[in-house]
């Protein structure tokens, strides 16, 4: 192919490029992005709401049980975290079959398939939490 022959139509592409994708200062859109959302009503009233919640939780009685347990959590390794989440997962889903045996029989006869699906799911989870934590830690690195 002789370049010389299709110059015109390199020149055409380029131009139609240069017109669709314009040089922009990326920091600055950001910022006016930012500075709209800033001044919409939307963000003023969910700022509102969580000025409101926040006020509410510096005088919560419940504060005083929640942030023991959750400096306990913090402080807790990413295994046994993971640990936790899992066994939160399987009691769950035999809480759930468990009182499903309650429920009418119209239900469904399927209805047991997704608890048990999540039980052995966080099952696993708390079998293999230091494999996953590490691996969770890995990709957040």
């Amino acid at each position: 192919m002789n370049r010389r022959w299709f110059a015109w139509w390199f020149f055409a592409e380029e131009v139609v490029a240069h017109l669709a994708n314009p040089r922009t200062d990326v920091s600055a859109a950001d910022a006016d992005v930012r500075a709209a959302i800033r001044t919409s009503r939307l963000f003023a009233s969910v700022q509102t709401f969580v000025d409101a919640a926040e006020a509410a939780w510096r005088t919560a009685y419940i504060r005083g049980a929640v942030e023991p347990v959750a400096r306990v959590w913090r402080e807790c390794s990413p295994g046994g975290r993971m640990r936790a989440i899992g066994a939160c997962t399987s009691v769950a889903a035999a809480t759930v079959l468990v009182l499903q045996t309650v429920e009418s029989p119209e239900a469904g006869p399927f209805r047991w398939i997704l608890p048990v699906a999540f039980g052995l799911l966080g099952a696993a989870v708390a079998a293999a939490a230091d494999p996953i934590a590490r691996a969770w830690g890995d990709r957040q690195a």
